[in-house]
């Protein structure tokens, strides 16, 4: 196995872990599920992830520069989920439309030119 095939396979597990923490921990814990999820944990380890493989301080800084701009167009998912699941939507059609969210403000952003 190559250094690059290792490293790979640790960023999955870690990431993973997280991830299934985080929904096993909502089962009993959701306000704190909920701000481990708020928190830019994804953020967090892409940046750590790319800079052990890149070491690149340029590339982090357009990455998290184009991560802050996301937030405010994904921030219109949260919001649909929010009503909808208030307002007994069936979770398949809530994920569908508040996905639909996201992508209008994707492209309003990208309309705006927002993004360059």
């Amino acid at each position: 196995m190559t250094h690059q095939t290792a490293f790979f396979w640790i960023k999955v597990a870690v990431s993973g872990l997280l991830i299934a923490g985080i929904s096993s921990l909502a089962k009993t814990y959701p306000k704190w599920a909920a701000l481990l999820t708020a928190l830019p944990l994804v953020t967090f380890l892409s940046l750590i992830w790319i800079y052990f493989e890149t070491r690149d301080l340029a590339l982090l800084e357009t990455y998290t520069k184009d991560v802050l701009i996301w937030v405010l167009p994904s921030l219109l998912f949260f919001v649909a989920a929010i009503y909808l699941f208030r307002f007994r939507v069936p979770f398949v059609i809530s994920m569908a439309l508040s996905t639909l969210a996201l992508f209008i403000g994707v492209i309003i952003f990208e309309k705006l030119k927002w993004l360059k």
